[in-house]
């Protein structure tokens, strides 16, 4: 039964003639029957086609993967960038932002020169009639 069994199995698969051949040669020698049957006529054994690697996916050269990043940031035994401490006078910089919204610069717009007034005395009612009679 089993090799009735066997024989409508390998014909109802797509097996080749060898294969078909390397299973019942065990099978009548009373071996296990193989896991792997070459699908092609070879004393070596399985084989020797080689099996392509793919490529390598390239990068564009300004890219860093994110593993070298880290490597990077942990290798990395220089002090943090402090900016040296200046002297912030918050009075001085809201008076400055002030005149940036009143004159929309930071300097206030120079002031146009007036001409300069010329004064004439105000005569009385009584210097005027003098000078008529004059």
């Amino acid at each position: 039964e089993t090799a009735d069994l066997l024989k409508t199995m390998m014909g109802e698969s797509k097996l080749t003639n060898f294969q078909q051949r390397v299973l019942k040669d065990t099978m009548t020698d009373g071996q296990a029957l193989p896991t792997r049957v070459n699908p092609h006529h070879s004393k070596d054994g399985p084989s020797t086609k080689t099996k392509k690697k793919p490529k390598a996916v390239q990068r564009p050269s300004g890219l860093k993967s994110l593993h070298a990043i880290e490597l990077e940031i942990a290798c990395d035994d220089t002090e943090p960038f402090k900016p040296a401490p200046n002297k912030y006078n918050c009075e001085v910089e809201k008076e400055r932002l002030t005149k940036i919204l009143r004159f929309g610069t930071d300097q206030p717009l120079p002031r146009p020169k007036l001409p300069p007034v010329v004064y004439k005395p105000r005569l009385d009612r009584f210097d005027e009639i003098l000078a008529e009679i004059d």
